[in-house]
């Protein structure tokens, strides 16, 4: 069986280097997130300045949100982002921790 590809779980980089732990949540369009999510470097770091705008923006760059950019807008993608991200936050289990290379 194939090894399951990693990628950040904000922007959909190919190399996360960070895991939140997490519990799992539905997001506004009904989506489950299950449990923990990935981050890379540069994701990992606007999550601990708390620059959840910076953070909103760059997970644009993900394909599945350069999609709703196309069908709703930038704007709408942002705000599902904020909210995405919120509820991230809100189910975040500790401290991130470093994913062995």
């Amino acid at each position: 069986m194939p090894e399951a590809t990693m990628i950040c779980d904000f922007c959909s980089s190919p190399a996360p280097a960070w895991r939140y732990p997490a519990d799992s949540f539905t997001d506004i369009a009904g989506s489950r997130s299950v449990e923990d999510w990935l981050a890379c470097e540069e994701c990992h770091l606007l999550i601990v300045l708390g620059d959840r705008d910076a953070l909103a923006r760059r997970s644009l760059r993900a394909p599945g949100l350069r999609v709703a950019v196309a069908v709703l807008g930038r704007a709408e993608t942002i705000r599902y982002c904020r909210d995405l991200h919120d509820r991230f936050w809100n189910a975040r289990r500790g401290e991130a921790f470093r994913i062995a290379a």
